[in-house]
């Protein structure tokens, strides 16, 4: 599916919103041979791999032949449930997995995102103390800490990453400190039903999609501040008014104490029927 933007990333946009994104991001070819992986990647993993096998499991088993024959038979799957496990198997990362096929026969290639599966989230409410050792905080600080792996995105992997953008089976928006939405993904675009008229929401301002507008003024405000929002489940608005249950990551690129635009990475809530996450003990206005 192809969207017609008014833009697309950078490859410089791409690189960073790929390697250094909060969720885990792999490109493979079709039998699961490593072709990148970035820094989220790594933390699931417990270190690099050039290859998925033997690294990601469901029941104490290789999932991968699994995965792969999924995927064959369907292009993509969705919140698959997997266990990432290091190379000598005494560490694991619990995570969901969302993958898609592009291309095809021996030149297709897999794109897969997995979301580190958590039970706490960021921010947590403005009248609770943010704890340094919850799941939340520790994942995204063991991301920002991560070595950059010898498989990281570059501009050699330009075709690779403009293909990810367009095909991910993840939402991603690109949010500029003015709050407009400088860039989304087809997957985005479609998650809020604007494909048919992508200029009525790409280059406006974020507010449109969001139901709970304190939240979002919240948000905007940590945005400028360059602070993370991790495992937070809100409600987007579609183009007709119908609430979108979703979970979202987000980070922010700064580069000397500026920050240029947000990494959000937005997935369909697998828990639609959950409350939404506020950011005040009373919820939205404080």
């Amino acid at each position: 599916m192809t969207v017609d933007h008014p833009s697309a990333p950078t490859i410089e946009q791409l690189i960073d919103v790929v390697g250094n994104s909060s969720v885990g991001i792999t490109v493979t070819d079709r039998s699961g041979a490593v072709l990148l992986h970035n820094k989220a990647q790594s933390v699931l993993m417990h270190g690099e791999a050039d290859h998925l096998r033997g690294r990601i499991l469901t029941d104490g088993e290789d999932a991968l032949p699994g995965l792969l024959a999924q995927l064959e038979e369907n292009g993509r799957f969705e919140n698959v449930r997997v266990t990432y496990q290091s190379a000598d198997g005494t560490q694991s990362h619990l995570a969901a997995v969302n993958a898609v096929v592009a291309g095809a026969g021996d030149q297709s290639r897999i794109h897969w995102v997995s979301r580190p599966e958590l039970g706490e989230r960021l921010p947590v409410s403005n009248t609770s103390t943010e704890n340094p050792t919850s799941d939340a905080a520790a994942w995204i600080r063991a991301v920002n800490e991560r070595a950059t792996p010898v498989l990281t995105p570059n501009k050699e992997h330009e075709s690779v990453l403009r293909e990810f953008y367009e095909l991910a089976p993840v939402a991603i928006h690109l949010i500029g400190v003015n709050g407009q939405v400088m860039h989304a993904n087809p997957t985005d675009v479609a998650l809020v039903e604007y494909s048919a008229t992508p200029g009525e929401y790409v280059g406006q301002h974020i507010r449109k999609i969001y139901e709970d507008q304190g939240l979002l003024d919240d948000f905007l405000s940590r945005w400028d501040e360059d602070s993370p929002i991790i495992n937070f489940r809100a409600n987007f608005v579609t183009r007709d008014g119908a609430p979108r249950p979703v979970l979202i990551f987000s980070t922010a690129q700064a580069a000397g104490g500026h920050v240029s635009n947000t990494r959000c990475f937005v997935f369909n809530d697998p828990e639609p029927q959950r409350e939404r996450d506020t950011v005040s003990a009373f919820g939205w206005p404080a």
